[in-house]
């Protein structure tokens, strides 16, 4: 198991995967508006990648939190995990719900915006790897 002060290198990363997604989520958002001249679908998407977002400045934040612990035990690490992944899932459904139900935004474009916003992390982490 990697130890703790890892995390330190992660949350500098993490905080540069947020500048991607938050950057993807402005070109989506005018591609949207661009191609379907509505601010509707403009805004859903917009609101599904800043979801994306949030959930991995959740996921910062989260480490941080197990990083001042100082607790190294693993069963310790395993709970703050479990917690800070729980705690993100539910952050996720209430935003999504919010914003198709509340907000009724059209779900297909919220969703479309979140997998672009999930697929960020997943490519910036594969093109770190290869530097």
């Amino acid at each position: 198991m990697a130890g703790l002060s890892e995390f330190a290198k992660e949350k500098v990363k993490g905080y540069q995967i947020v500048k991607w997604q938050i950057a993807t989520a402005i070109i989506v958002t005018l591609i949207a508006y661009f191609y379907t001249n509505s601010i509707v679908v403009a805004l859903a998407s917009l609101w599904g990648a800043l979801t994306a977002a949030l959930i991995e400045i959740s996921l910062i934040r989260g480490l941080s939190k197990i990083e001042k612990k100082q607790s190294y035990r693993p069963h310790d690490v395993l709970r703050a995990v479990y917690r800070n992944s729980m705690g993100r899932f539910m952050l996720m459904i209430v935003l999504l719900l919010f914003a198709m139900a509340v907000l009724k935004l059209p779900g297909i474009e919220v969703l479309c915006g979140f997998v672009m916003g999930q697929v960020v992390p997943v490519m910036a982490r594969i093109l770190m790897i290869k530097r």
